[in-house]
């Protein structure tokens, strides 16, 4: 069971002020894991942020160290064009550790199906960016915020040029085998 998953028991929210992000304000989660029913569908907020914020892997919840850091590339994230015109992969989905990227690629439903190998990040930290723009399926939650102040829903880190080369080659890998396996 991922630990950043939702369960039932946990659909009450607050917004509270942020001690990540200074001067910002961010929705809370109520905190009642294995209470009721998994919800695979929606990401705990809170556990999301702390997840992304703290590098907690996204299946124990634990700290991952840098030695020990993947990502699922072709799965999660995306290709981000700063006003520079760099590209940077950006996720907003924790890390994980090696051992637990086996088990989710073993018993995740969506990572079985798309036979996708985790990538490890190396020292690559990525650059933690917070979102107050509504994250799909808050829209409900989002229209009863206070008007005129930014609430931190989200946040996801965006990668250097080496990882995001290195998360372009292995979507392209992917694509290349996955087409094979298509015939």
């Amino acid at each position: 069971m991922p630990w950043s998953v939702a369960w039932t028991a946990e659909q009450a929210f607050r917004v509270q002020p942020s001690t990540d992000f200074p001067g910002l304000l961010e929705l809370d989660q109520r905190h009642a894991p294995g209470e009721g029913e998994p919800n695979f569908a929606a990401v705990h907020v809170s556990r999301q942020r702390r997840g992304m914020i703290d590098h907690l892997c996204h299946i124990c919840g634990t700290p991952t160290a840098v030695g020990d850091r993947w990502v699922f590339p072709v799965a999660s994230g995306g290709l981000v064009t700063m006003t520079d015109g760099q590209v940077g992969w950006g996720c907003n989905v924790p890390p994980v550790h090696g051992a637990c990227a086996e088990i989710a690629r073993r018993e995740c439903p969506h990572l079985s199906h798309l036979v996708e190998a985790p990538l490890q990040c190396g020292d690559d930290e990525g650059r933690l960016i917070h979102r107050t723009d509504v994250t799909p399926g808050l829209e409900a939650i989002a229209a009863q915020m206070p008007a005129g102040q930014a609430v931190v829903f989200s946040c996801y880190r965006l990668y250097r040029p080496a990882f995001t080369a290195r998360v372009e080659q292995a979507r392209a890998d992917w694509e290349r085998a996955a087409r094979a396996r298509r015939g």
